[in-house]
């Protein structure tokens, strides 16, 4: 696993940038942790492509758009978010464990854990998201 000690810009859940209280962009140098998870959000939520100066970063999960609500397609996601977290050796396989359920007709829920001894003093951050395959949006839950 490579090292998280990254600092980032800061931007909300939903992707705005935030403003400190002396008006500069907020950065991530004081919170590591907030760093890597906002990472693991951008590329959870992004396509392949998506990113000029990373074209390999994104789970492309919309690929997935209008797939039955399976449980084949759930594993597919599964697959997807484990691919995307895993690539460039930016989390070890072994440190991710995702379930998923479907949680209507078209939404598909699932939980990441990821042991972060290196970060987190072996501590297990958990992210928990929806996918709607029908419409296509990915949504963090808080």
């Amino acid at each position: 696993m490579r090292s998280h000690r990254v600092n980032d810009l800061k931007w909300t859940w939903n992707g705005d940038l935030i403003i400190d209280q002396y008006g500069d962009l907020a950065d991530t140098a004081d919170n590591s942790l907030r760093s890597f998870i906002q990472e693991i959000r951008t590329r959870v939520r992004s396509d392949l492509g998506d990113w000029r100066m990373q074209p390999h970063v994104g789970a492309s999960l919309s690929e997935l758009i209008g797939e039955p609500n399976s449980e084949e397609t759930a594993e597919a996601g599964k697959v997807r978010i484990i691919s995307a977290l895993t690539k460039d050796n930016f989390i070890a396989a072994t440190a991710i464990r995702i379930r998923y359920t479907p949680v209507d007709q078209n939404a598909i829920l699932y939980n990441i854990q990821i042991r972060l001894p290196d970060l987190t003093n072996d501590e297990v951050v958990n992210l928990t998201l929806v996918l709607d395959i029908d419409e296509y949006e990915v949504t963090f839950l808080e």
